[in-house]
């Protein structure tokens, strides 16, 4: 490649001192005025090749940037596909939980900004979950399928209006992780922290715990907090080996050093 563009750079040199040599012989120009006609002429080739060298990096650079900005999005239609295969999302937590509150309560300013009502309702002192009633089921496939649809602002506002009227339901647990994935795709990261959390200290033994511990990991990293997130990132490789997330996990940990 290089030694193409170096003969075509002769080739053009010699194309253009031609007429240099005409106009030379025919004016009078200097042998010193013509090499310094061709010495520019070099000059001004290097830098068209720098120049393109440089647009060929930003166009590389701009390329990243919009794949990284896509990710969130396509790491959500790989999950809502994934789901779309399986079972009712009514019937993933069939058998009675226990949810633990979390020592340290989560609030909106520890979690980087976000809010939200149903946070008051779980921070509170351990409370035995309870089966889904048909009206609980009812509500939660109905928000579900907003987030199907990608109606994400409704799918928001019912799964905030599901949490809240059956705080203490087998599928609250999926309502906030949901809640926390809608977030992403909405730009508030520090809602998306809440949600998580919520999850994560609330519902122990749900099984979006490991994912919700996973995407902590994935919106501090995203925050600038490396410490924060390899810690989550460990935590779900440690606790959870054999999860998907553990698995994704240790892939992103790999990309992060």
């Amino acid at each position: 490649m290089k030694t193409r563009f170096k003969m075509s750079s002769l080739a053009l040199v010699l194309t253009l001192s031609a007429p240099i040599a005409v106009a030379n012989s025919a004016n009078g120009i200097s042998a010193n005025v013509a090499a310094d006609l061709l010495y520019q002429l070099e000059m001004l080739q290097q830098e068209v090749s720098q120049l393109r060298g440089q647009v060929e990096q930003q166009n590389y650079e701009l390329s990243k940037l919009k794949s990284l900005s896509k990710e969130r999005y396509i790491d959500l239609d790989k999950r809502l596909s994934t789901l779309s295969t399986q079972a009712a999302p009514a019937m993933l937590n069939n058998s009675t939980q226990t949810a633990v509150a979390s020592n340290n309560p989560v609030s909106s300013q520890q979690a980087g900004g976000g809010s939200s009502s149903s946070v008051k309702s779980l921070a509170a002192a351990p409370v035995k979950l309870e089966e889904p009633s048909a009206d609980a089921k009812a509500a939660y496939n109905s928000a579900y399928a907003l987030v199907r649809e990608r109606n994400f602002e409704g799918a928001q506002t019912s799964l905030r209006a599901f949490a809240e009227k059956y705080p203490n339901n087998t599928l609250t647990g999926n309502a906030h992780y949901w809640l926390g994935e809608l977030a992403l795709v909405l730009g508030n990261q520090g809602e998306a922290l809440v949600q998580f959390k919520i999850v994560q200290d609330s519902f122990s033994g749900h099984s979006k715990v490991p994912d919700a511990i996973y995407k902590l990991g994935i919106v501090n990293d995203q925050l600038g907090n490396k410490t924060l997130a390899k810690d989550s990132l460990n935590r779900v490789i440690t606790n959870f080996p054999d999860s998907n997330a553990a698995a994704l996990a240790a892939n992103y940990l790999n990309d992060m050093k």
